[in-house]
C-alpha cells in the first residue's frame, strides 16, 4: 500500500504538471484494472457518438464501468494516483 506522503507527491506532481496522463494511466494500471491493454485501447472506445439522448458524461462513466473495475472517473483518477505512488 503506498504511502499519504508518496500519493502528496504524486497529487503534486499532478498539479505541476510533471506527470503526463500517459504515465498515470500506464500499460500496467490498465492491464491490472481493466479489460484493456492501455490508455490508447480505452481512449478508442470513446471514437464512437453516443447514442441519442445520452450526454458525453454518461457515456464517459459507462465506458468505465464496462470496461474497467471503477464506477466513475474520480474512482479512476484515485486509484490511478495510489498506482503511481506504489512504483
Amino acid at each position: 500500500m503506498s504511502s499519504k506522503i508518496a500519493i502528496k507527491g504524486v497529487m503534486k506532481m499532478l498539479d505541476e504538471e510533471s506527470i503526463s496522463t500517459e504515465d498515470l494511466l500506464s500499460d500496467e494500471f490498465f492491464k491490472k484494472y481493466s479489460s484493456l491493454n492501455s490508455l490508447e485501447a480505452f481512449e478508442d472506445k470513446f471514437n464512437t457518438n453516443p447514442g441519442k439522448g445520452v450526454t458525453k458524461e454518461k457515456q464517459t462513466q459507462e465506458i468505465i464501468r464496462t470496461y474497467t473495475e471503477f464506477k466513475n472517473i474520480d474512482e479512476m483518477k484515485e486509484k490511478a494516483i495510489e498506482f503511481y505512488a506504489e512504483d
